[in-house]
């Protein structure tokens, strides 16, 4: 039994019209879900490596086991790293290393900022280290700050506090409720 021709197109042409109906409202229901809930990552990325140069130098290796991508959010984008964060600041001309530590992060777009959270360390190229729960880090401004119990361990000297803020490379540190072991110059 043969069907003549222009019922077999008359067939295919009504399948493909209810197809075409059929995706372009499961479009429209997927960009309705979407926009109600703008929270929605745009991306999941494992064994996340981000390497920045300048002038063909590495200054800046980010890893984390995983990143999740939050920056399609128009109000306020921000990048997620759930579990471990590691961030090697290199200073080339130096051939040394500051590297950032915690337990997770997250990365603001606007304005250019980094909250790190848990377990939070700071190693300095010249065996610094800075030790806090909880501290934030503007790096255009190479500024750190926080206001939970920090540690600081540079040379000699020992000085913990409650609250604090830095440039990156300690030159420039204030600690509020300061105790600790201080070396102190004799002027006499």
């Amino acid at each position: 039994m043969f069907l003549p021709k222009n019922i077999i197109k008359s067939i295919a042409v009504i399948c493909l019209t209810a197809v075409l109906f059929s995706c372009s409202k499961k479009i429209e229901e997927v960009n309705r879900l979407y926009k109600e809930n703008e929270t929605i990552p745009i991306s999941e990325t494992k064994d996340f490596k981000l390497t920045y140069t300048l002038s063909g130098d590495k200054v800046m290796i980010l890893t984390a086991p995983l990143m999740v991508d939050y920056t399609n959010i128009k109000k306020f984008p921000y990048q997620y790293f759930p579990d471990k964060f590691k961030i090697e600041i290199i200073n080339p001309g130096q051939k040394s290393r500051t590297v950032i530590t915690a337990d997770k992060a997250f990365v603001y777009k606007n304005p250019e900022l980094a909250e790190l959270i848990g377990n939070v360390q700071i190693k300095g190229a010249d065996n610094s280290k800075l030790e806090t729960g909880h501290l934030y880090w503007d790096a255009n401004n190479k500024h750190i700050f926080g206001e939970e119990q920090t540690t600081i361990r540079q040379n000699d000297e020992f000085i913990t506090g409650t609250g604090f803020d830095s440039s990156l490379d300690f030159k420039n540190v204030r600690i509020n409720k300061i105790n600790g072991i201080l070396k102190v110059k004799d002027s006499l």
